[in-house]
């Protein structure tokens, strides 16, 4: 008899599908892509290849990986989610083995590159390059990308990283692959840069690029001490190349430039990080002795007048380190036991720094600071006089540094009758500059690798304790959020915020200033960039006791 098969049997037209009896089950295959996306790769199917994402990853909401030559990419380990806020990036030292043009090959490997590269010439670049003009970043940077891969690279990541982003994570699914793709570039910048170390090294120029892109990179998302020590290479390559060739460097005067606004940064941030070695006095003193520049009775330029106000700074950042004297002298411990503090003129002799070379060497700082703005005076009247928008903004910024400049040398030589309560013009006049500044940004983003205004409202919050200017600055960094360098605008807001609590904790209205013996110093700040998060801790002597015993308070903000 002959058997009947089930109607539901596999096979059946009435089963799964409508096929006859005994004709073969089609099989599924994943579609291998050879030409499309990396994340459509690694899924197995189909790409549209649409460019420069694929818009089947994106109606997905997955990461798209973008188009490269290789089949597969991994994560990149200075990624968001596998990069730790302590990984450091070491200086960077490069190799002439690796700077050679290839002939005959495209200087980018895929459109991406191409793309996020023009990015960076057109738009980027200007950011970076601030209110004074330079060739630096338009023109001596992408020359060398020509040539050398590994800053080539580092340029493409710095492209790929929106300007207008950088306040906070990515929000959007295209500013998430941007950043991917900045971190894969940047991570093969690094990758390379470190194979050439062991090898002959390059010429100056092209290290100091090196360096200062990776000092952009890291300072974008405040990776301070990734940051920093590419400042401090860069300072050690001058000074070294400066012993072997007295003749002078052959290097850019944009590159210099560049390289003492940020030794000026490094320094102010964190000083010289420990006590100085006799060696380290000997040789500031010799340094600072040795540059006398012959300040001219009137400033023909701008470029000029910076160049000069530079050293000054640079300067006195040196010889504040090597005297061992913090702000405020006359609340060290040293100066008790000898009368009121507040009639003391000079600070107390300490193991560094003889009294009288002291006093003698700040005589010298108040007439080459009062010579320089004597000479750029006529100058900035001229100008201000103009009607040029762009020179206007520039010979404020130049004002800006000076008092900023002068105002933190004062706090530390002058007793404080008159450097801690007798500088209320000079503080309002700063506050009224940059003011005027932050409300006309132009085209700037808030980001820049040159202080321009968080450093100088830092002062103004932190170095004199007046409270209403102080309050006002506060809401100046908060308005205008920006990142500058070495510095964030919201992380010195709140930490100006936390200190002025702890300060005006049952003080009258009717105190101007905080009265200095109750001024708290902050001893030690550690922040988490990707979190957004710092711990700091401050001591501040007990206006309750008796004795006003130094106590020790600490808190933790989010910026």
């Amino acid at each position: 008899m002959r058997k009947v098969k089930s109607p539901l049997h596999k096979g059946t037209g009435q089963g799964r599908g409508r096929k006859e009896w005994g004709q073969p089950k089609k099989r599924r295959y994943h579609h291998k892509s050879t030409s499309g996306c990396g994340t459509c790769k690694i899924r197995r199917v189909k790409c549209d290849e649409t460019r420069p994402y694929c818009q089947r990853c994106i109606k997905a909401r997955l990461g798209c990986e973008g188009y490269h030559d290789k089949p597969s990419q991994e994560r990149s380990p200075l990624s968001p989610t596998n990069r730790t806020t302590n990984q450091q990036i070491p200086p960077v030292y490069l190799s002439a083995a690796a700077v050679c043009r290839s002939p005959g090959q495209s200087m980018f490997k895929n459109e991406q590159e191409a793309r996020y590269f023009k990015i960076f010439c057109n738009q980027t670049a200007n950011q970076l390059t601030g209110l004074f003009s330079s060739d630096l970043w338009r023109r001596l940077v992408p020359q060398i990308c020509e040539d050398y891969p590994p800053i080539r690279h580092a340029i493409i990541a710095i492209g790929a990283l929106d300007p207008k982003t950088w306040r906070s994570p990515a929000r959007s699914f295209e500013e998430t692959a941007r950043r991917q793709f900045a971190y894969h570039e940047y991570s093969m910048a690094i990758a390379e840069m470190r194979n050439t170390m062991s090898r002959e090294s390059v010429e100056l120029r092209v290290r100091l690029i090196a360096c200062l892109v990776v000092f952009c990179f890291e300072s974008y998302h405040y990776n301070r001490d990734s940051a920093n020590p590419q400042v401090r290479a860069m300072s050690s390559m001058i000074e070294e190349e400066e012993e072997k060739s007295p003749n002078g460097l052959d290097v850019e005067e944009e590159i210099l430039e560049t390289v003492t606004e940020l030794k000026i940064q490094s320094l102010a941030a964190y000083g010289y990080g420990k006590a100085p070695s006799e060696q380290l006095l000997l040789s500031s003193l010799n340094w600072r002795q040795s540059m006398r520049p012959d300040i001219p009775l009137e400033f023909t330029n701008m470029r000029h007048a910076r160049s000069v106000l530079y050293l000054f700074a640079t300067r006195q950042l040196h010889w504040a380190g090597a005297s061992m004297y913090g702000w405020p002298w006359y609340l060290d411990p040293r100066a008790k036991g000898k009368g009121s503090v507040i009639d003391q003129i000079d600070p107390p002799q300490n193991d560094a720094t003889p009294n009288d070379e002291w006093c003698k060497e700040r005589n010298r700082r108040f007439l080459e600071y009062t010579a320089w703005s004597n000479a750029f005076q006529p100058l900035l009247l001229k100008i201000r006089g103009s009607k040029d928008v762009g020179e206007v903004r520039r010979a404020n910024l130049l004002r800006i540094s000076y008092l900023y400049a002068y105002l933190t040398m004062m706090a530390a030589m002058l007793n404080p009758h008159e450097a801690y309560y007798g500088q209320t013009a000079r503080l309002a006049e700063l506050l009224s500059l940059l003011k005027t500044l932050l409300e006309d940004p132009g085209n700037d983003e808030g980001f820049s690798i040159e202080a321009k205004t968080i450093t100088p409202l830092a002062v103004v919050a932190f170095r004199f304790r007046h409270r209403a200017l102080r309050k006002e600055a506060i809401r100046l960094l908060r308005k205008y959020p920006r990142r500058e360098g070495l510095n964030d605008g919201c992380y010195i807001a709140g930490l100006a915020e936390w200190v002025a609590e702890l300060e005006e904790e049952s003080l009258s209205d009717e105190e101007e200033y905080i009265p200095y013996e109750l001024a708290a110093t902050v001893v030690a700040q550690k922040w988490d960039p990707l979190k957004r998060t710092a711990d700091l801790a401050a001591v501040m002597r007990d206006r309750k006791s008796h004795d006003k015993a130094m106590i020790r308070y600490e808190a933790t903000i989010f910026w």
